[in-house]
């Protein structure tokens, strides 16, 4: 049996944590134009998922979060599941008494007893701290057992603004368009799918702008999280880039349904992240365009519930700034930028051939320039004080591979070697890799790629090893972090 008892687990740094008990989904993410606040699915009864309602944190800086009281809190006959919260500015809902705009939360409201899963609506008049449900509630209810996570944005157009709800018919593999002028009353405009990767249930739908990078271009882009089916297995985020005229999503490119757990035909896919361990991301209301900002849960359905805990259970990733760039090919692909991390040092220290021995003893940013690579891999191997393996990276010219040992878990799933393609003719190769408490997050090739690993039960790395072959040019810098000491990067 997995190993689901209490242990002395350290808590991250850079990474939201709960105080107690279990969580998973962000929620309703928003910008209030001085603090970030942050929802989350959360169990205020234990650590394992049930009783589902919504937690709440705030932070000035992405980094740091203090945990405020539970914001919703489920009722008798429904659990509050995932959703998203906007900012009635104009008081389309008649919420507001004219002197703070209204923080309304959409969310989906799941029967107990699993017969349904309708969406309702709660407002908040002081800024997002309490909420009241809307005495008539559901807002919109299909009848469906799967109808669930309403992401709602405010679409602006020529003929005037309105609200734009995006929802999943999770097995059907469909995200839904919903409108509507106060958020009470929705009509349905289209759907979207089933496309791409559908070999698990759709969830978590998002749907925003990007600026494409070195240009005034705007292109929309949808997020659907997987699971399972994710290109890593289990969970997984892909998306899809096209255009939105306020009805329809129109990809740029149609891809038909692929019902495959195989690797192979997963990693044609646009994925977020390669990794185990990123899931239900969502972007934050109320910030420009240029600033749009995504957190996603750090766990994996394969074994979120099994996981040893100390007494809370789960984390979120951190912050990652989002933008589109245009390959050789002309297709356009997500970069992200971790938020929060100290700037890049100007200069690193070249690596001699073979091994060098990096002192580490706290959460810390590595970052490696692969200037030449020879057709031997540059390794990147984490250790405990022991001298026993955490993980390793493996760096190739078509891949970087993070494989993590069993360590403190015991679950047959944990220990896995994930894969994640690089992009053809980039030249110069960058690495970031961000260890903290528990989980490594590693972005390459100016943020075109992604992997995310939980690290569960660990400390932050005593040291690493990195190895470097005959013919590779490659140089490095190492900067330890504190969660009181970084600058934010925005």
């Amino acid at each position: 049996m997995p190993n689901t008892q209490q242990v002395a687990v350290k808590r991250p740094e850079l990474h939201f944590t709960a105080k107690k008990n279990w969580i998973n989904d962000p929620n309703g993410l928003f910008f209030d134009g001085k603090q970030y606040h942050l929802y989350f699915q959360h169990n205020p009864h234990g650590v394992g998922h049930g009783y589902m309602s919504w937690g709440h944190a705030v932070s000035t800086d992405l980094v740091n979060w203090e945990e405020l009281p539970i914001a919703i809190l489920h009722g008798d006959v429904a659990d509050i599941f995932s959703g998203s919260i906007v900012v009635d500015h104009e008081n389309t809902t008649g919420f507001g008494d004219g002197t703070i705009a209204p923080v309304i939360a959409i969310y989906t409201a799941a029967a107990k007893d699993e017969t349904n899963q309708s969406q309702a609506i709660a407002y908040s008049v002081d800024g997002g701290a309490t909420f009241t449900k809307y005495e008539n509630n559901p807002v919109l209810d299909r009848g469906s057992k799967d109808f669930r996570d309403p992401k709602v944005i405010r679409y602006e157009s020529a003929e005037g603004s309105y609200w734009v709800m995006v929802a999943v018919e999770a097995i059907e593999r469909r995200v839904l368009f919903y409108r509507s002028e106060n958020l009470k009353d929705w009509t349905e405009l289209s759907s979207f799918g089933p496309q791409a990767a559908v070999a698990g249930i759709w969830e978590c739908p998002d749907l925003f702008q990007l600026p494409v990078a070195g240009t005034d271009e705007l292109k929309w882009v949808l997020v659907v999280s997987l699971n399972p089916g994710g290109v890593a297995s289990g969970s997984g985020t892909q998306y899809f880039v096209g255009e939105f005229d306020g009805t329809t999503f129109t990809p740029e490119q149609v891809r038909p349904g692929w019902e495959s757990f195989e690797y192979k035909d997963l990693k044609q896919g646009d994925w977020l992240d390669w990794g185990r361990d990123f899931y239900a991301g969502v972007s934050f209301h109320g910030l420009p365009v240029d600033q749009q900002t995504l957190i996603a849960w750090m766990s994996n359905w394969d074994y979120a519930r099994q996981l040893p805990h100390d007494g809370w259970r789960g984390s979120m990733s951190a912050a990652r700034h989002l933008d589109l760039v245009k390959n050789n090919d002309g297709k356009f692909e997500i970069r992200q930028r971790i938020l929060g991390l100290p700037a890049a040092q100007e200069s690193g220290t070249p690596a001699p051939t073979g091994d060098t021995r990096i002192e580490l003893g706290c959460p810390a940013l590595i970052e490696l320039s692969v200037v030449e690579r020879s057709s031997d891999p540059t390794v990147l191997s984490f250790y405990r004080s022991d001298n026993s393996l955490i993980s390793e990276l493996t760096i190739d010219s078509e891949k970087i591979q993070h494989r993590r040992e069993t360590g403190k878990v015991d679950h047959e799933l944990y220990a896995s070697n994930q894969h994640m393609p690089l992009p053809t003719n980039i030249g110069k190769l960058g690495v970031q890799v961000l260890v903290d408490h528990g989980s490594i997050e590693i972005l390459a090739a100016d943020g075109r790629r992604s992997l995310t690993d939980q690290l569960t039960g660990e400390d932050s790395p005593a040291y690493a090893s990195l190895h470097v072959a005959s013919g590779t040019s490659i140089s490095f810098t190492v900067q330890q972090l504190s969660d009181n000491a970084l600058e934010i990067n925005a």
